[in-house]
């Protein structure tokens, strides 16, 4: 290479690496020589990227909008009644099949399950909750959330599908039928109803009435115990009621009111129809001696069998269980014949002998106390006409019982309806309206910025590699 020839710096003779070391100043006029070259080749790999990328990734179709979800017990991700949230319940096939009905005249194969595959529900995560979990995640500490806002979305691959208003209109729909859905399960629960007869104090006696009072109280506390489970402390802005007061003022009616009234019958032998009482222990006294007879005769059998185990040292089928006339006194059918091979035969008859010698002995008690009830209730026959006060007070008292348990149920209903519209009151909205755009699954402005710098690499490394051939071939 003589001096014209060289680009560079010129070097003494004897300079060792005077043909292979190229100064800076070299490399820029390379660059600047084969500027078009680059340029050309950057603009064609990023293109040619970007046509590639395009075609095997298709832009897609999204309309969304933003859903939010306002009602006791989403922040802990869990229904108004307590059962476990999931988000897919806005989107069943049935509120699908619903908010695509405007379709099914128009375009039949996209309606109902057809829909399916391109509506999707996913849960909004607020930026600062995202620094807090990432936080958490350093620290290899979790950190829970529920979101209440939803994205829900359509998405197609062709834009023709659908039209940006039928687009909006299906996003729409599905709200609208989730929040019917929302409001028919937990806004139209069953109220209770506590009702009487019109003659139902005059047409039963005092106890079956008292009865029916208890019964009807303690499933008024049940219902009054569920709500306080699903409201917690609400209290109505117009009454100032709330189910726990109406608990407290009903746990009162019964354990004093209507405690009252039970034992001032039972200890006067209060009664309408005094005959019809008595033949009703009559026939209660039947009825226990029948199964008191059942009893102390399995008590007998059982003892008698665990007396001839204990003797021969094992069972076997004897006269012990049949009576003095051959009659068999207690049938044993596979199920006890198992039982006795699995458990040790001993303990169990001595159970058995235990508890029917107990029961005998309580149905024999029941049948005293019944005995002396009719006692009672003969003398009371006579001397009926001193209890003329005492039958009035109680009359009046068991009205009074029936009219109250009928205001508090009335009360309750109110107050039922009051928070059932609180609930689901806003529960179900859109804070954003539904917005068309187009998305691809990567992102454009990462391939075309990488394309390009790969190109940009590529194009001065080939332009310093032809540059380096030819300077060789000269």
């Amino acid at each position: 290479m003589n001096q014209e020839e060289s680009p560079g710096k010129q070097y003494p003779e004897n300079y060792p690496y005077q043909e292979d070391e190229i100064d800076l100043i070299d490399y820029l006029r390379v660059l600047w020589k084969w500027k078009v070259f680059i340029v050309l080749m950057v603009i064609l790999g990023t293109g040619v990227t970007l046509g590639i990328t395009m075609l095997t990734h298709p832009a897609k179709h999204v309309t969304e909008c933003t859903i939010s979800l306002n009602f006791p017990g989403i922040d802990k991700h869990k229904n108004p009644d307590g059962e476990l949230f999931n988000k897919e319940q806005v989107i069943t096939p049935a509120i699908l099949t619903k908010a695509t009905a405007f379709l099914q005249k128009k375009k039949k194969e996209f309606a109902g399950e057809g829909i399916r595959g391109m509506v999707d529900i996913k849960g909004i995560i607020p930026p600062e909750i995202k620094e807090k979990i990432k936080a958490a995640e350093k620290k290899k500490e979790s950190y829970p959330f529920f979101p209440n806002q939803f994205s829900l979305t359509i998405t197609t691959e062709q834009a023709d599908i659908f039209s940006i208003k039928e687009r909006d209109q299906i996003l729409l729909s599905i709200v609208d039928e989730y929040r019917k859905e929302f409001e028919k399960t937990y806004g139209e629960k069953p109220l209770i109803v506590i009702k009487f007869p019109a003659n139902f104090l005059a047409n039963s006696d005092y106890l079956d009435a008292i009865s029916t009072f208890k019964v009807r109280t303690n499933n008024f506390i049940g219902f009054l115990d569920s709500k306080i489970e699903e409201a917690g402390f609400f209290r109505s802005q117009k009454t100032g009621d709330s189910f726990i007061d109406m608990k407290n003022d009903l746990e009162l009616l019964n354990n004093i009111e209507i405690s009252e009234i039970e034992a001032t019958v039972k200890t006067l032998k209060l009664t309408k129809n005094t005959e019809n009482l008595i033949n009703v222990y009559r026939h209660k006294i039947r009825s226990i001696d029948v199964e008191r007879k059942k009893k102390e005769n399995e008590a007998l059998v059982a003892g008698k069998l665990l007396k001839e185990m204990k003797q021969s040292g094992g069972y076997e089928p004897s006269k012990g269980a049949f009576d003095e006339k051959g009659g068999t006194s207690l049938v044993l059918d596979t199920s006890f014949i198992k039982e006795l091979v699995k458990e040790d035969s001993s303990a169990l008859l001595l159970k058995t002998a235990l508890q029917a010698g107990i029961k005998a002995k309580n149905l024999q008690v029941d049948k005293e106390f019944l005995e002396e009830e009719i006692a009672l209730l003969k003398e009371e026959k006579k001397g009926r006409e001193k209890n003329k006060e005492n039958t009035a007070r109680v009359e009046t008292g068991l009205k009074n019982i029936e009219s109250r348990i009928i205001a508090l149920s009335k009360r309750a209903n109110e107050l039922k309806k009051e928070y059932l519209e609180k609930l689901i009151n806003n529960a179900v909205q859109v804070t954003h309206d539904p917005e068309t755009y187009k998305t691809r699954d990567v992102s454009m402005k990462k391939i075309v910025l990488l394309a390009g710098v790969v190109a940009l690499f590529m194009s001065v490394f080939l332009a310093f590699f032809i540059e380096y051939i030819r300077k060789h071939r000269e």
